[in-house]
């Protein structure tokens, strides 16, 4: 009966031997998941950083591009512009009047300034055409005054 006992006794201290055992394994089980949590952290912040730079990139060329679009489609617009200025006879210093943002609103507003111009121009050719009238003396007939007096009287303003 003793050995049993002594087996009896042997055996917490063999079961708690594992137990202590196993309390450092538990450790090191975390430890290592933490360090591996750690790095996949320090990782994907890396990742995150490198992502965000590139996005920033690609946005930054986006952007170019853009401009650059937008640069080309006003030349275009400007050209097309002028050749309709020349198609109606109309002088290419009007082409800074003409808003260029797109075909429609070009003819648009090119139709208006033609409208306006050609107004403008009548109206110095009418104005132009009407002339002054004629000085005349009435205090003395045309007929009666000498060749001085009728120059001063007829044609000096």
């Amino acid at each position: 009966m003793n050995d049993f006992m002594d087996a009896v006794q042997e055996m917490p201290q063999t079961s708690a031997a594992p137990a202590t055992e196993m309390a450092p394994q538990h450790d090191l089980e975390s430890l290592v998941r933490e360090a591996v949590a750690h790095a996949i952290a320090e990782k994907f912040s890396a990742f995150q950083a490198e992502n965000a730079k590139t996005q920033n990139a690609l946005e930054d060329r986006e952007d170019a591009v853009s401009a650059r679009e937008n640069a080309l489609f006003e030349r275009e617009m400007r050209s097309f512009a002028r050749e309709q200025l020349l198609k109606r006879k109309l002088p290419e210093a009007l082409l800074d009047a003409l808003c260029c943002k797109s075909e429609e609103k070009c003819l648009e507003s090119l139709d208006k300034v033609e409208k306006a111009f050609r107004t403008a121009v009548q109206e110095g050719v009418v104005e132009r055409m009407r002339g002054t009238e004629p000085v005349r003396s009435d205090s003395q007939p045309l007929d009666t005054m000498d060749d001085n007096a009728y120059y001063h009287a007829t044609y000096v303003k």
